[in-house]
């Protein structure tokens, strides 16, 4: 872990603090919900909603932060025919039933579909799936005393595009 200085958005309530990294594209945030219990990550998985995590993070505001979170490198591969088709998409892996005429006059179909993920984490920002970063700003010791985030036990981190999630995960 690496200590270092910034202006960061950040916001709290009386269980869990939430720092977010915005990568080059504004749009797109790497957030931690770091709780507040060093042993609160159960807990505060079982409260998040797409409604909890947004109102939190239409709430940041940019802080004067020291913060210290781990390096981390995160590599997942998930296959997504099974989960598709469970959720009533089931036509495309069909070859009797697929229409993507738009793509192809030919008769096409879908055999499989995975998603895969790539996610890094160390002291000069975040990367995900290697294309994107976020920008780090120092700022001049004359100010008031940063405000401490030290992420030193489990928490759950959501990548956002316009504060809405579209992927979550967690660090333990």
């Amino acid at each position: 872990m690496k200590e270092f200085e910034t202006n960061q958005l950040f916001v709290k309530n009386e269980d869990v603090e939430v720092l977010s990294l915005p990568y080059k594209d504004n749009s797109y945030a790497f957030n931690i919900f770091l709780p507040k219990n060093r042993l609160g990550l159960k807990k505060l998985r079982l409260q998040l909603s797409g409604v909890v995590i947004r109102n939190l993070l239409s709430r940041l505001k940019l802080e004067s932060m020291t913060i210290s979170i781990p390096k981390m490198k995160i590599d997942t591969n998930y296959e997504l025919k099974e989960a598709l088709m469970v959720m009533g998409v089931t036509d495309i892996f069909s070859k009797q039933r697929a229409n993507l005429l738009g793509i192809s006059e030919q008769s096409l179909y879908v055999s499989d579909a995975a998603h895969r993920a790539l996610i890094e984490v160390d002291e000069k920002g975040t990367t995900a799936a290697a294309a994107t970063y976020f920008r780090i700003w120092l700022q001049s010791r004359t100010r008031k005393q940063p405000r401490m985030f030290i992420a030193n036990h489990p928490f759950l981190f959501i990548l956002s595009k316009d504060m809405n999630p579209f992927f979550i995960g967690q660090y333990a």
